[in-house]
């Protein structure tokens, strides 16, 4: 599918680099340390590249090459460190590993004896260990420390067009999908909101456009989810965390935290996600209009952990705090559709389907039709849910829906859901229903 790999992205073990004269013995070491053999290393850079939108295909013989002193090609380096990190629960850089480039040869853009520096740069993977480095409560400090003399001011106007320009960039996300915003989000941060932050004024102005700064970053971090390019959604969602943190923002700090454990849970990794999740609520423990947003992703969380009661109770919460949400805010909406969503997840992952299917189709009556993106996802999973329970019609029902919607956004989530969707039909590819929604996945976008 179109959204599985990185423009760029490099190719099995062929392309790595020719081998070196001396063995790589730091990663040998490694590897012992870890009690991994090859096939389990590269099982594991596999599984991290991945997360990153990278298909990579590394089996033993590859890691016997980099043994021998092969480096592979950037982006890999970075992934392998990450690989790591996880198993030996602690920093590993590409410079331990043994994986630094030789003078003159492509190779990591990190340069990398640093964590900092290697999850800093745009080609950065998703790190578990990165999601512990967020305050969950405001501290003002200053983060980007980026204020210079300019020949000019920050006023009221580059304020008030940073928050349409918001906005706008949210609305586009809502239609269309993050494929139709997600460069134009980024570049208009880079471009325009970064060279703000460094005008003098008042304090009152620099207040509120790290506000909406945070709240670009933020989309931007959600583009790059939606795009599954999880390394820099994860950098945008951290930004946002700062400049929240700057502006003792504690709302927008609680959204970036729960976007965190989204993203972690996305990806699998269930007890971060738990904790992201219930340093969201600490963050935001005293914000009406943002606790039945962050209840539910915590009531999502505990379900994944296998905490019935705490979830179904947090579930409650939620739809106690609902009234208080904000329905309508650029970023951290919360209506009744998400909310059932929610509750459909949760009963997804604690094993009763038939209150899981119940839920996810209340989501659907009451999405708002505008958000086209969400809707194809719900019925996805819906579709999912059912098919799982053996009612294949009433499952392609659904994927019938979600595959009219496919067509209206550009979402690499909403590709992945195509993608799973064609592997649960091909097993029933004999039945008629099956072989006429294969047939209009074959004849739609590439």
């Amino acid at each position: 599918m179109a959204h599985q790999s990185t423009p760029g992205a490099p190719a099995p073990a062929t392309a790595d680099i020719p081998p070196r004269r001396r063995p790589n013995v730091r990663l040998r070491a490694l590897l012992q340390e870890a009690r991994w053999s090859g096939d389990a290393l590269a099982a594991a850079v596999n599984a991290v590249g991945r997360e990153n939108g990278l298909d990579l295909c590394y089996r033993r013989p590859s890691v016997a090459q980099w043994l021998a002193g092969s480096i592979p090609r950037d982006p890999v380096p970075p992934i392998v460190a990450e690989a790591f990190t996880r198993r030996l629960r602690r920093g590993v850089t590409i410079e331990e590993l043994g994986l630094m480039p030789r003078s003159g040869l492509p190779g990591p853009r990190s340069g990398g004896t640093s964590d900092d520096a290697a999850a800093s740069h745009p080609g950065a993977p998703y790190r578990l260990s990165a999601l512990a480095e967020i305050p969950d409560r405001v501290t003002g400090t200053e983060y980007l420390q980026i204020r210079s003399p300019a020949p000019s001011r920050l006023l009221a106007p580059h304020v008030q067009a940073a928050g349409n320009t918001l906005a706008l960039f949210s609305r586009v996300d809502h239609h269309l999908g993050a494929g139709a915003v997600r460069e134009q989000a980024t570049a208009y941060f880079e471009l325009t909101i970064r060279p703000w932050l460094a005008l003098p004024g008042t304090d009152a102005h620099r207040h509120a456009l790290l506000q909406r700064a945070a709240g670009l970053a933020y989309l931007c971090g959600f583009a790059n989810f939606d795009e599954w390019r999880h390394g820099e959604a994860q950098r945008w969602y951290r930004l946002s965390a700062a400049l929240a943190d700057e502006a003792a923002d504690a709302r927008a700090l609680a959204l970036a935290l729960r976007a965190l454990s989204v993203q972690a849970l996305e990806l699998g990794h269930p007890g971060p996600a738990l904790d992201r999740a219930g340093a969201a609520l600490r963050a935001g423990q005293h914000l009406p209009d943002s606790r039945a947003f962050l209840l539910g992703q915590y009531a999502v969380a505990l379900a994944a952990r296998g905490r019935p009661d705490d979830a179904l109770r947090a579930v409650e919460g939620a739809e106690d705090a609902l009234p208080g949400a904000t329905a309508s805010a650029p970023t951290g909406c919360y209506h009744a559709a998400t909310l059932a969503y929610q509750r459909g997840e949760v009963h997804r992952r604690l094993g009763n389907l038939p209150a899981a299917v119940t839920s996810l189709r209340t989501s659907l009556r009451l999405r708002p039709g505008a958000e086209r993106r969400s809707q194809a996802l719900v019925h996805a999973r819906l579709a999912e849910t059912l098919a799982a329970r053996g009612q294949l019609e009433e499952a392609c029902a659904s994927w019938q829906e979600f595959v009219s919607l496919r067509y209206q956004v550009d979402s690499a989530r909403v590709e992945r859901a195509a993608g799973r969707m064609r592997s649960v039909l091909l097993a029933q590819r004999h039945r008629g229903e099956a072989e006429r929604l294969l047939a209009a996945l074959r004849v739609g976008r590439r």
